[in-house]
C-alpha cells in the first residue's frame, strides 16, 4: 500500500500525512503533538516552514512493517524506524512497540529538517532528533540524557564535537555518540544566547546554500572558553 493506496486509517496532523493499519485515535495526544512540532522547530530553530508534506506509515505489527520494508525499499538497512527520502516528499516508516511515539517523534523531527533545508550535518541531525523526540514539556529537563552529561561535566569531562562533526556514517553513530550529539544541541538552544545565535545563524547559511563553515569553529569564535561553558550549562542545570 502506497500513500495513493487507501489504508484502514488516515488523518492528518500539521504538515503530517497518517496512513495506519490500525486506528489512529489510539494514540489522540501523539498527534496533538505531531501538529504542533513543525511550529517548536521554526520558534527554536528559526527555520523555514517545511516546503512539502510528510507522510508516515504507521503498522501494528514489526512482521507487517519489515514486509513492507522489504517489498518497496529493500536496499535500505533494517532499523526500528525509519526516515526515508527520495525524489518525492519524505517519509517516516514505524511499528507500535514500547518506544513508538518517541521512534514517531523522531524519525519525524528528520523529516521536517530535511524539508526545510537542503542538508544537515548527520551528528546535528540525530542531535536535534534526539532533543525533539520526547513531548515538549519534558524536553528541557526530563531528557534521559541528561542525568550522565550532568555527571560527566561535574567531573570536568566535555564531548568533543569536533570528533562528531567528522562523523559521516550513520552506523558510526552508537549510544555515547546520541548523547553528545543530544547536549550540544541543549547547550545551543538552552545556554548562552550567543551558541543558539550561532546554530541559527549556520542553519540559515545551509537554508540559504552559502557555505556555512564548521559549526564547532563558528561556536569558538562566539565563546573562547567554550569547553568550560558548555560545563557550566550543565553543572548549574535545574
Amino acid at each position: 500500500m502506497h500513500a495513493e493506496t487507501r489504508w484502514p486509517d488516515e488523518q492528518s496532523a500539521g504538515v503530517f500525512h497518517c496512513h495506519a493499519d490500525f486506528e489512529l485515535d489510539r494514540f489522540g495526544p501523539l498527534w496533538e503533538q505531531m501538529a504542533t512540532l513543525q511550529q517548536d522547530l521554526i520558534r527554536d530553530l528559526r527555520i523555514a516552514p517545511a516546503s512539502e508534506p510528510v507522510h508516515l506509515f504507521l503498522f501494528e505489527r514489526k512482521s507487517t512493517y519489515e514486509e513492507y520494508l522489504a517489498l518497496h525499499f529493500s536496499g535500505v538497512p533494517y532499523r526500528r524506524a525509519l526516515f526515508i527520502k527520495e525524489r518525492g516528499p519524505g517519509m517516516v516508516f514505524a511499528f507500535l512497540n514500547n518506544e513508538f511515539e518517541t521512534d514517531v517523534r523522531h524519525e519525524s523531527t528528520h523529516a521536517l529538517l530535511h524539508a526545510s533545508l537542503p542538508v544537515v550535518p548527520l551528528w546535528l541531525d540525530e542531535g536535534l532528533a534526539e532533543y525533539f523526540e520526547i513531548p515538549a514539556s519534558e524536553r528541557a529537563h526530563d531528557s534521559p540524557h541528561l542525568s550522565k552529561v550532568t555527571w560527566a561535566a561535574r567531573f570536568g569531562q566535555t564531548p568533543d564535537l569536533a570528533e562528531l562533526e567528522q562523523i559521516g556514517n550513520l552506523s558510526n553513530m552508537g549510544a555515547t555518540q546520541y548523547r553528545h550529539a543530544w547536549a550540544w544541541v541543549h547547550f545551543m538552544l538552552h545556554g548562552p544566547a550567543e551558541a543558539h545565535d550561532e546554530l541559527v545563524s549556520y542553519l540559515a547559511a545551509i537554508h540559504s546554500h552559502a557555505p556555512p563553515g564548521i559549526l564547532s569553529d563558528r561556536l569558538r569564535q562566539r565563546i573562547p572558553d567554550l569547553e568550560e561553558r558548555f560545563r557550566e550549562h550543565f553543572r548549574n542545570w535545574k
